[in-house]
């Protein structure tokens, strides 16, 4: 047990290590990954604006200056763009081109396009799975070297898919979402910054469910954003599970970085209570480096 104590604080090392090294990557890739934010309408800008405020406000925050997730999400859209009709797999016009929803998704597409800030990124990615005629939509936050880091630290599992460090993260996510669901689990557990005891909990528990058609039960150890206590920042332990070291590292160090956005968070707010996101963001970027 103390054995995987220690390789689980080790990858969390490299992490934190990583995020507070990461100044020189970022300074070499800011050229080549300019944010375009500021050619956007004014009206692109507010959604834009309201996509940062997701990721600042909730779990993303700890991709952006925290190390302790490579990928959060920021949202989701379910657009209607595909068909239920299994008949028609294999056909050449299933989207409506003139659709309003399609006119989102470029909208969107357009917009995550221009948050790209050298070492932090945003992206879309569709879902395997749709619900009838539509395709639910993920748009998701990360960090290169973070994820260069998670690559290195668990290379024999992403080693299977051809990943390695310096793998582009929309192929690595994309890839992912299409890959059997155990392994898909695994991923994003690995992406979204659970620790290893909570990953392999549940990628086992999901196989046993399977295997047996019990549910096995569980418990959920939560970490506090700014928007709320529970429910963003969260993973599935066993039931009666006594939080580690680990989880406490987790904790403690989300805790801190949460009051430090909060003193600068003041800062961008406007006298009617607002905040300039953009500009904030732009904030946090420069002091993580």
């Amino acid at each position: 047990m103390k054995i995987q104590y220690r390789n689980l604080l080790s990858i969390l090392l490299i992490a934190i290590v990583t995020a507070s090294c990461s100044s020189t990557r970022m300074s070499q890739q800011s050229k080549r990954y300019a944010s375009t934010y500021k050619k956007l309408s004014q009206t692109d800008k507010q959604l834009a604006d309201t996509l940062i405020k997701k990721v600042l406000d909730n779990e993303g925050l700890f991709t952006v200056v925290s190390g302790l997730k490579p990928m959060s999400s920021v949202t989701e859209l379910y657009l209607k763009i595909t068909t239920a009709d299994t008949l028609r797999r294999g056909d050449r016009r299933i989207t409506d081109t003139t659709s309003e929803d399609l006119k989102k998704l470029k909208r969107y597409q357009q917009i995550v396009n221009s948050l790209n800030f050298g070492d932090l990124k945003f992206m879309i990615s569709p879902y395997r799975i749709t619900q009838k005629d539509s395709r639910p939509i993920q748009i998701t936050v990360n960090r290169r070297s973070l994820v260069d880091s998670l690559l290195k630290a668990e290379q024999s599992f992403f080693g299977q898919f051809g990943f390695v460090p310096g793998t582009s993260p929309e192929i690595l996510v994309n890839t992912t979402e299409y890959e059997h669901k155990y392994n898909r689990f695994r991923a994003y557990g690995y992406l979204f910054g659970y620790p290893e005891h909570a990953v392999d909990f549940f990628t086992v528990a999901s196989i046993s469910n399977d295997k047996t058609g019990v549910f096995v039960k569980r418990d959920f150890f939560q970490i506090p954003v700014f928007s709320a206590i529970r429910g963003h920042f969260v993973y599935a332990v066993p039931q009666g599970y006594k939080p580690d070291e680990v989880d406490s590292t987790i904790l403690n160090r989300a805790k801190f970085y949460l009051l430090q956005y909060e003193k600068v968070r003041k800062k961008f707010q406007r006298a009617d209570g607002s905040v300039e996101y953009y500009k904030l963001l732009k904030k946090l970027i420069k002091n993580a480096a």
